[in-house]
């Protein structure tokens, strides 16, 4: 997953990452991943069983594989499976599996929450990491609802499918500064709040834990993570080449 990224892929994808029909394919799957981690019972996760969505889903991952097609990847499959699980369990025995993952015996190695896979324990570094938090969510005018912690996946995600979207706008509009202020907090904000532990939180749901719906949802985000750090990291040379 951080083998170096070869200079063919590197021209392939250089200018086609943060264009705008991939910036807005990018904001939908962060906004899926966000509706997978909510509560089944939560009005966000029941989106997934739209035809329509599901559908659109399909089409974003399938536009990201192909920026890429000398690399196979399992985005697009991965997402099909998931569905075809959410379609096989059916809504209540997803309500089962989510209190049995995310109940109250909950490990740290599957905390859908980022400050509880901090190395340090120290409360004022915590405290800092949730106002740091806290203010990205307020610089762009997010409130965040009491159901879900600043800290929680879903809210992340949310919050960085809103980020894009406000790219794309801006990208639209030819708002330069708009643009690059979105572009800026999108890139601090995934390095210093989401990236690390999100990749290990993945991980670990997709090979550790028991259960059907749950595991291919880690399936799912780490193909989805592996495709952005590709991404993001080729965008980031291409600037300089």
């Amino acid at each position: 997953m951080n083998a170096p990224v070869s200079t063919s892929i590197r021209f392939k994808m250089k200018i086609s990452y943060r264009s705008n029909h991939i910036l807005e394919a990018r904001s939908t799957l962060y906004g899926v991943v966000s509706a997978l981690f909510s509560d089944p019972e939560s009005e966000k996760f029941s989106m997934l069983t739209a035809p329509r969505l599901q559908e659109c889903v399909l089409n974003e991952c399938l536009q990201l594989e192909e920026l890429d097609d000398q690399k196979k990847s399992n985005l697009l499959r991965s997402f099909k499976k998931l569905i075809a699980k959410l379609e096989k369990l059916g809504l209540e025995k997803i309500k089962d599996e989510f209190v049995g993952v995310f109940g109250h015996t909950l490990s740290k190695q599957i905390a859908p929450y980022a400050l509880e896979h901090l190395k340090s324990a120290d409360v004022f570094f915590r405290t800092q990491k949730l106002a740091d938090l806290n203010g990205f969510y307020k610089a762009f005018g997010v409130e965040v609802e009491s159901i879900e912690r600043a800290d929680h996946i879903s809210t992340q995600t949310e919050f960085l499918s809103l980020l894009l979207l406000k790219e794309l706008m801006a990208s639209q509009n030819e708002l330069c500064d708009e643009k690059e202020v979105c572009e800026t907090a999108f890139t601090n904000f995934q390095n210093d709040h989401f990236l690390d532990w999100v990749v290990m939180y993945a991980e670990n749901l997709a090979t550790h834990i028991d259960g059907e719906f749950y595991p291919s949802a880690g399936r799912f985000l780490w193909e989805f993570l592996k495709k952005e750090k590709i991404g993001l990291q080729t965008s980031e040379v291409s600037q300089y080449t």
